[in-house]
């Protein structure tokens, strides 16, 4: 179970920058986070992240997971906007891809 640290850091995080809504496919109250990327998720999208492997995304529960110090200094500086301005500057973005 995570921390009350853990809860209230990321209970800050959520508001901002549009982490209210899940980075895929924009499901409010995202209850999932994506370590790796940065991002929160929802639960649905959490599985496809899953698919990927740990490798790739590294998939955590807000709620239910305990939380390294590590792994929130990296939500701390992601974030939902920070992640698709990221994206929307490389030249093959598409807003219509899919994971």
């Amino acid at each position: 179970m995570a921390s009350p640290r853990t809860r209230r850091l990321l209970g800050e995080l959520k508001p901002k920058d549009s982490n209210n809504l899940c980075f895929e496919c924009g499901t409010r109250n995202p209850q999932w986070a994506s370590v790796s990327l940065g991002i929160f998720i929802c639960l649905e999208c959490s599985g496809k992240h899953r698919g990927l492997g740990v490798h790739l995304s590294f998939v955590r529960s807000l709620t239910m997971d305990k939380w390294k110090d590590t792994e929130l200094a990296k939500m701390k500086v992601g974030g939902n906007e920070k992640a698709r301005k990221f994206l929307e500057a490389q030249g093959d973005y598409s807003a219509s891809m899919a994971i």
